[in-house]
């Protein structure tokens, strides 16, 4: 890919997505956190409400990522103008990113699972059981994430 110095380097919409998604998990699940770790210090685990909050804290981070990609959208389409509407396929490049994203995020997504599953066969408490299995979706998309991120800004 050769390109002159002066040329500027755009992000694809995959990779815009990909930063709204992070950015808005992480708030999400820090928000959840500084809601429930009081909590824990507070009470019984058993006596802790956990699961509306977690709930709320999951649909807000579905929520942020659609709006912040949707406004990243209008913001480059009112930047770039026409050039940013031929920019919309999704190449070879982009696919090969997603695999390799999903690569990385299934075994972690398998291994917390089962260790979901212990939980559950060992009798564990249900805050325990929902806790580690959002544990395990967050890291596991945000181990996807960042890997995008990096195979985006350095490559393969």
């Amino acid at each position: 890919m050769d390109m002159a110095d002066d040329e500027p380097l755009y992000t694809t919409r995959e990779e815009r997505q990909v930063w709204s998604q992070l950015a808005c998990m992480v708030v999400s699940a820090a928000a959840y956190t500084a809601w429930v770790l009081p909590e824990v210090a507070r009470h019984p685990v058993a006596g802790i409400h956990w699961v509306v909050p977690l709930f709320w804290a999951t649909l807000a981070g579905l929520v942020c990522t659609v709006v912040v990609a949707v406004v990243l959208e209008i913001v480059v389409v009112v930047r770039r103008g026409a050039e940013a509407k031929s920019a919309v396929t999704v190449d070879v490049r982009d696919r090969e990113i997603g695999r390799r994203g999903v690569r990385l995020a299934t075994p972690v997504m398998g291994t917390g699972l089962a260790a979901v599953l212990v939980l559950a066969a060992r009798g564990a408490d249900d805050f325990w059981i929902g806790n580690v299995a959002f544990l395990t979706g967050l890291v596991a998309a945000v181990a996807e994430s960042i890997l995008k991120i990096r195979l985006y800004r350095r490559g393969f």
